[in-house]
């Protein structure tokens, strides 16, 4: 259970597709011990306490509980001492934090406290001038002007001197961080998709996964025509994105990462093909400003705050297998994709970009199958339920169980 800390919902950028406009706010009261006691009762409620009152750690002393990340809005507006007391409590609960930024405002006092509280960054940016012209605020020449300063501080927070135990070895030798680990997410439009733009696209990825920064590919869906890509161009983008990192060996890039997790039976995989509740979000759990929990912000665009149910359940899983849903071949992979991006912006309706997925479902099957890779056997469920919602939301955030390395899919 990620929990998400989204008590400042105001942000220095004015991000032509964001999400969360109808509950922007640049004023947030924040009610510092409200927000705190919640925090911890969520991570208690998730198996975060040992029995020892100490943070739970499996037999090779790896925790195992929820993880906590600072997120917006824009976190780095609040206070530094306010970034400083959660990244400070998220550490003292779990051993390590995570933050999702616009990247704009961090500075050499941030990094080090980055450094101290072992803070995984997650940076959104949608590549470099002028695939991100869409985020920022201002001018064209001062969203340059701004891409430019987020692209220098992405590589000195990846050459941040780190102590020697922040650092691991992956499954092929290469050494990677541990902890303040730097990933990236970039949203898909028309303004870094299409024509040329999509080859820069491409380099600027590929240069990423050569420094040893990962991510995730977020497909833009406002309900503008001149923002987001129209069905049949997310299908012609990413199944050549697909291809691409096929081409490249590049197997660290969600969705194309949580598809093939998918397919071959494996639990890592992010909430967008989980078995979503609109009315608990299991995978993005929101403590707001006031101490409330509340449900994923996805599903915020009528501009009221809606809180989180106590139970979870397969009402919409129930209701699409009653739709063209029930005999699709991908349904245990997608589970009709994610609730807050549902066509005509109903939950009880499926994915609006469900054939760009099924294209990609197609492509990366065909592809394990003449490698000869086999699914593993999947244990059985209840009616309905599928795969439980419970996949990370924090599109980005890098963080390790262990030897394992999750990126946008904390199934624990």
């Amino acid at each position: 259970m990620p929990i998400l800390l989204k008590m400042n919902l105001g942000c220095n950028f004015e991000c032509n597709y964001c999400y969360e406009k109808p509950i922007k706010t640049n004023e947030p009261i924040i009610d510092h011990k409200a927000v705190e006691e919640t925090i911890r009762r969520l991570w208690e409620e998730g198996g975060g306490k040992g029995e020892d009152g100490e943070p739970k750690k499996d037999k090779k002393g790896n925790y195992r509980g929820p993880t906590i990340t600072l997120h917006g809005g824009e976190p780095t507006i609040l206070p530094k001492e306010d970034i400083e007391r959660y990244l400070k409590l998220a550490f003292e609960l779990t051993g390590h934090s995570g933050i999702q930024t616009n990247g704009y405002l961090i500075d050499d006092d941030i990094i080090e406290m980055f450094r101290k509280y072992k803070t995984s960054v997650g940076v959104s940016i949608d590549g470099p001038w002028p695939l991100n012209e869409f985020r920022g605020i201002g001018t064209k020449a001062q969203r340059k002007k701004q891409t430019k300063r987020i692209m220098a501080t992405i590589k000195k927070l990846r050459e941040t001197k780190l102590p020697e135990e922040y650092w691991r070895k992956d499954k092929d030798g290469q050494k990677i961080p541990r902890y303040l680990g730097v990933s990236v997410i970039a949203v898909i439009h028309k303004k870094n998709a299409l024509g040329e733009r999509r080859e820069i696209l491409k380099q600027w990825v590929k240069e990423l996964d050569d420094a040893g920064i990962y991510g995730r590919l977020n497909i833009c869906c406002t309900g503008n025509p001149e923002i987001d890509l129209t069905p049949l161009e997310a299908v012609d983008a990413y199944t050549d994105l697909c291809d691409f990192m096929l081409e490249k060996g590049l197997s660290r890039w969600s969705p194309f990462k949580d598809i093939t997790n998918s397919l071959k039976g494996e639990d890592e995989v992010v909430c967008v093909f989980r078995n979503c509740d609109p009315f608990s979000t299991h995978s993005a759990t929101s403590v707001l400003h006031d101490g409330s929990v509340g449900v994923c912000l996805r599903l915020y665009g009528d501009g009221k705050i809606y809180l989180r149910a106590e139970k979870e359940s397969t009402i919409r899983s129930d209701v699409l297998r009653q739709t063209d849903c029930k005999d699709c071949p991908w349904w245990e992979h997608c589970y009709g994709g994610c609730s807050g991006l549902s066509k005509d912006w109903d939950w009880r309706n499926k994915d609006r970009y469900c054939e760009m997925y099924k294209a990609l479902f197609v492509k990366i099957s065909n592809a394990l199958k003449a490698l000869g890779v086999k699914k593993k056997r999947k244990k059985k469920s209840g009616r309905g339920s599928g795969r439980r919602s419970d996949g990370d939301h924090t599109d980005g955030i890098e963080h390790f169980d262990g030897n394992t390395h999750y990126i946008d899919s904390d199934s624990r």
